[in-house]
């Protein structure tokens, strides 16, 4: 079994560098015998030190400037007239410069919460959405990660993709001194808890972390508080409640009539009709269906593919805004991410198989259908 190693110098060092970068020396000063476990989240960048950290605080001469002599030697020189610290023989490791792969540490981080991936890839955003604790498909905690590095640049523009959810969400940092403290505040009030990876997260082994006890508390915390919303029914109806991590390609559909599908999931089968996706209307005894449902059933008649183009550019318009209710209707419905209804090249190309082969003129529930 792996042993669990805390590797407190490594986010202190993300708090008091600028962008996270250092060279090899600095990096081995800094981190010592964590080096190791996380040296997969520093890669080199190609590119060569020009100065090497002090020991302590110097004159106008520091930091110690780097001289790459013909010989092939590399000294640290310290510039101060009246030394402040040694000068340092160096090799051509040692000078290489080492910076933070974003990327890298939340693919770790969402490993160690056990998190679903984020509907779309993740962007090298200051503030980045990293992927959901579900309790669900579509009902989970989003949760985002935040290195700020020495000088904070955070915008409350940065904060808009967190302020535009519902509570709870996570967002974590290296320490719980990572913010600025009129960030920080902004994220309280909306709800966000922020939680410092120093106390969330320890290493396991080189690129691999786990939840400490105190991180396991405070997701299942959340967690609680997010069954808790979703018990009150203060959540999205759910046509089909299905596991976390359902994709669309785990669902086929089939139309057994215009105003009538089967959804089958794991061998299951259950059928539904529009009201379970909010596109059905009753209105004077006369039943009438919501545009998107008659873009759902020409996807059907075409076997889930259907123009993008219409006969007039106002047909395509309005054919493609109920193509987008529909593609809202069946999120909500299933909880799952991500759009369910791409467009490819010219066509729009369901993710999820789908099926009109049922769709017969006379068949029964499809005289009478109206659309509005």
């Amino acid at each position: 079994m792996a042993t669990a190693m805390k590797i407190s110098k490594f986010w202190k060092a993300l708090d008091e560098l600028i962008d996270a970068g250092a060279s090899r020396h600095d990096w081995f000063e800094r981190l010592g015998t964590e080096w190791k476990a996380v040296a997969p989240y520093l890669p080199c960048t190609g590119s060569r030190a020009k100065s090497i950290s002090c020991p302590s605080p110097g004159g106008n001469g520091c930091p110690r400037q780097i001289v790459y002599h013909d010989d092939g030697t590399i000294r640290a020189i310290c510039g101060d007239r009246q030394k402040a610290c040694r000068d340092l023989t160096l090799n051509s490791d040692d000078v290489r410069l080492h910076a933070l792969d974003k990327r890298a540490l939340a693919s770790a981080i969402a490993s160690s919460l056990s998190l679903t991936a984020a509907p779309r890839p993740q962007a090298l955003a200051p503030i980045m959405r990293i992927g959901s604790r579900d309790i669900q498909a579509g009902t989970g905690i989003p949760v985002f990660l935040c290195v700020p590095g020495a000088m904070p640049t955070l915008r409350l523009s940065d904060l808009d993709e967190i302020r535009g959810l519902t509570p709870p969400m996570l967002l974590l940092v290296p320490t719980c001194t990572s913010l600025p403290d009129e960030v920080a505040e902004v994220l309280r009030l909306h709800g966000a808890s922020i939680l410092g990876l120093d106390d969330a997260v320890e290493s396991i082994a080189p690129g691999q972390l786990k939840l400490t006890q105190h991180g396991t508390a405070r997701v299942h915390a959340l967690l609680d508080r997010l069954d808790a919303i979703a018990q009150a029914g203060q959540g999205p109806r759910r046509a089909w409640i299905l596991p976390a991590a359902t994709q669309w390609e785990d669902l086929t559909i089939r139309f057994t009539a215009a105003a009538w599908i089967t959804v089958t999931f794991g061998g299951v089968t259950r059928a539904l009709e529009p009201d379970a996706f909010g596109l059905k209307n009753s209105k004077k005894q006369v039943t009438t269906y919501k545009e998107a449902w008659a873009v759902f059933l020409t996807l059907a008649r075409g076997n889930g593919r259907c123009p993008v183009h219409q006969e007039t550019s106002q047909k395509t318009s309005n054919f493609q805004k109920q193509k987008q209710n529909l593609s809202k209707a069946l999120r909500e419905a299933f909880g799952i991410e991500g759009e369910p209804i791409p467009t490819k090249g010219k066509e729009y190309v369901t993710r999820f198989v789908l099926s009109g082969e049922d769709l017969k003129q006379g068949r029964q529930g499809q005289s009478g259908t109206k659309f509005r």
